[in-house]
């Protein structure tokens, strides 16, 4: 996992980030150790005399960058965060509209998913371990995604803007929780195919018949500004 420095003062709380290369290589290994058993045992079988086991180092190192277990785990999300909007925006940066921009976000999404499952038990783990950090971590998203889609303008249909906003996020997180349940190795074809799948049913719905579908929901929802 990439590891990030944060400047934004409400990411760093309880994080001494260190000033050498040395030093931040250890921080990461530490937090590579962190990762690997709230993953595995979850955050509170865990202690930090068994991070600083497994990363190989002295419990008063811990303690140099971190100022107890609550603030690693806080550091860890937080950087899920960056990371996984980096790797996002890095795969849609050649997208020209916004059809293709949920295409290649989606696909993108899975991906990393596939590649970090672990990212699940930890984010979804602060639901009950700190509320407000998933609060805080689920409303950055949905409010990048918001002024996203305002800027798709007549590219869609007249919704209201945060209800698409988190269902759609609710769709890839739940269509990228499918594919690391139900499959070890997923070809790029396979990939592709469910992609495709959601994308047929964001572009034409799951209904036959609607009396939404008459005259595209105009009478039913309107645009939020």
């Amino acid at each position: 996992m990439e590891y990030i420095i944060f400047k934004d003062d409400s990411f760093t709380k309880g994080v001494n980030f260190p000033k050498s290369q040395v030093g931040f290589k250890k921080m990461c290994t530490i937090c590579d150790a962190a990762e690997t058993l709230f993953d595995k045992k979850g955050f509170y079988d865990t202690s930090i005399a068994d991070i600083c086991r497994l990363a190989e180092t002295a419990v008063g190192t811990f303690y140099i960058y971190f100022t107890d277990k609550t603030a690693i785990y806080n550091y860890l999300v937080r950087n899920y965060y960056v990371v996984i909007k980096n790797y996002l925006n890095k795969h849609i940066s050649k997208a020209k509209t916004r059809y293709e921009i949920e295409r290649a976000g989606l696909k993108a999404f899975i991906r990393f998913g596939l590649a970090h499952p672990q990212c699940y038990k930890i984010i979804w783990g602060s639901s009950y371990i700190d509320p407000a950090l998933f609060e805080d971590y689920y409303t950055r998203f949905a409010e990048s995604y918001i002024a996203a889609l305002r800027r798709a303008g007549d590219e869609l249909v007249d919704i209201d803007y945060s209800v698409t906003a988190w269902s759609l996020m609710g769709i890839a997180n739940f269509v990228c929780l499918k594919a690391i349940l139900t499959h070890k190795q997923v070809s790029e074809e396979e990939l592709d195919t469910l992609v495709d799948d959601v994308m047929k049913l964001l572009s034409i719905g799951m209904f036959r018949s609607s009396p939404l579908a008459v005259d595209g929901g105009k009478n039913e929802s309107k645009k939020k500004p």
